[in-house]
């Protein structure tokens, strides 16, 4: 009768502790998968920064060997911008996750 009790409550204990395992995996999956989509926009973001850079060095480079601003200079400083604002924007958005 003792060994049946002793049986059986092995096998609860052994189940709610096989539970909480799952559970515990489970949520920090889903964090790290979290974490991962946020990475990939980040540096998604990082590469439209350093491309938006480069269009306004370009851009820069040209007046000066030009003597003159032209329209690459306007679309780059747009392109400039508005990258900073998206990139402004996401950091918002993940310090207030935090």
């Amino acid at each position: 009768m003792v060994a049946i009790i002793i049986s059986i409550v092995g096998s609860i204990i052994s189940g709610m502790v096989l539970f909480f395992l799952q559970r515990f995996f489970k949520k920090r999956t889903k964090r790290d998968e979290e974490r991962d989509k946020a990475e990939e926009r980040e540096n998604y973001l990082i590469l439209k920064s350093i491309d938006a850079v480069g269009k306004l060095t370009y851009a820069n480079a040209v007046a000066i060997r030009d003597g003159k601003t032209n329209g690459e200079m306007h679309d780059a400083m747009e392109s400039y911008n508005e990258t900073k604002q998206e990139m402004y924007e996401y950091l918002l958005e993940q310090n207030s996750k935090n």
